[in-house]
């Protein structure tokens, strides 16, 4: 048995252009679902923190400490400090 054909001479089966758009469209649909809900379902992320409740703060005094640096000696807070003062910057290590 032959299928019937449209008056333009193509055939009128279930795998023409608008079949495939509209699969198409259908599987894109379901994709971009599928990725909104797995991004709704990531975990939280921690709130900020306020730094102005951590640490010491811009111009405030730090009480005096004892620390060794990377080669093993030991600093504290006097020997480091210069004629203008000190700077201190806390980096955290990936070796932690």
């Amino acid at each position: 048995m032959t299928q019937p054909t449209r008056s333009n001479g193509l055939r009128a089966n279930s795998s023409g252009p608008t079949r495939w758009s509209a699969a198409l469209a259908l599987s894109l649909l379901i994709l971009i679902s599928a990725s909104a809900s797995l991004a709704g379902a990531a975990e939280p992320q921690a709130p900020i923190p306020d730094v102005e409740s951590l640490g010491p703060q811009v111009g405030a005094h730090v009480p005096d400490f004892t620390l060794t640096d990377h080669q093993g000696r030991s600093r504290t807070l006097m020997s480091l400090m210069g004629p203008k003062g000190l700077m201190l910057v806390f980096i955290r290590s990936a070796d932690w």
